[in-house]
């Protein structure tokens, strides 16, 4: 089964590689079935649809829900903007 929603908070500004968030709400989007073959993780940067229009997010928690079951519907993730740096191995 594969995630299909994220909890994301919104990006207020992203100066000089600082990202400074609007972590007064937490916010929920659906992953679109052709976002879904590279999956998103935490820490990725996405275009969202909000109802003023496009933003940017950053992602906090990615997740399966089912939502026949929960009755929810969510806006759409548009597309990634900037993957979250691969966790190197330690071994």
């Amino acid at each position: 089964m594969e995630n299909n929603t994220i909890a994301a908070f919104h990006i207020s500004s992203n100066k000089d590689g600082i990202i400074k968030l609007n972590t007064q709400k937490m916010y929920h989007w659906h992953i679109p079935k052709p976002l879904r073959n590279k999956p998103i993780q935490q820490g990725d940067i996405v275009l969202v649809r909000t109802v003023g229009g496009l933003a940017r997010v950053l992602v906090i928690q990615v997740f399966r829900e089912e939502l026949e079951e929960t009755q929810k519907r969510y806006k759409r993730v548009v597309k990634v903007i900037e993957r979250a740096p691969k966790k190197e191995s330690v071994s």
